[in-house]
C-alpha cells in the first residue's frame, strides 16, 4: 500500500511539473539554417561523389572542421553561415584532415546574401534567414573544385530539408 501512495505521488509530482511549463518555454522551431553542400562527380554530374579527408574552416572561426564533425555522409556536409555579416568565406581543403600537409588543396568559396532577423517565439529568440544568395569561387590555378552550382535561382537559405549547393570536382 505505502510503494502505491509513492506512485502516486511520483506520478503527481511529474504532471504538476509537465503542466507547469507554458508553450513558450520550451523551443521546438528550427534555428538558423546552416548551409547543405552536396558532392558530385565533375565527370558524371548525376553521380555523387565523396571528398577524401574534407577539412573544412569558416572565415572568422578559427578552428578546422573535419569531415567527422561536419558531414551528414559522405557526399554532403552541413556548415554554419557567418549571422553578423552579408558575406561568409569557406575554405574547402582537400586531403586537410590528414596528417600530411604537403598534400593540402584548399578551395575558397564566398557566399554573398541579404540577412533578415525572424522572431520564432520567447523561448527560441530569433533566426536568421539568407535571401539572394550569391556563390564564388576563388580561382587558385590549382583548383579541385571544377564547378559550384546552386540548387535553386535565386538561392535562399531558409531552411535545412534540402541541400543549396552542388559542388563538382
Amino acid at each position: 500500500m505505502e510503494k502505491q501512495i509513492k506512485h502516486i505521488l511520483l506520478l503527481f509530482l511529474i504532471l504538476i511539473t509537465s503542466m507547469s511549463c507554458e508553450k513558450d518555454d520550451i523551443c521546438l522551431e528550427e534555428n538558423t539554417p546552416r548551409l547543405i553542400i552536396r558532392f558530385y562527380d565533375a565527370e558524371e554530374p548525376e553521380k555523387f561523389k565523396s571528398v577524401k579527408q574534407l577539412a573544412i574552416r569558416v572565415d572568422g572561426i578559427d578552428e578546422f572542421y573535419l569531415s567527422e564533425h561536419v558531414s551528414i555522409a559522405t557526399d554532403s556536409i552541413v556548415i554554419p553561415i557567418r549571422v553578423e555579416h552579408d558575406i561568409t568565406k569557406i575554405e574547402l581543403v582537400l586531403n586537410g584532415a590528414d596528417l600530411d600537409l604537403d598534400n593540402d588543396n584548399p578551395d575558397f568559396i564566398n557566399l554573398n546574401y541579404r540577412r533578415e532577423d525572424k522572431f520564432i517565439s520567447r523561448s527560441c529568440g530569433y533566426k536568421v534567414l539568407f535571401y539572394d544568395v550569391n556563390t564564388t569561387l576563388d580561382d587558385d590555378n590549382d583548383n579541385w573544385i571544377k564547378n559550384i552550382t546552386t540548387v535553386e535561382t535565386p538561392q535562399n537559405i531558409t531552411d535545412e530539408n534540402k541541400s543549396h549547393l552542388k559542388i563538382y570536382h
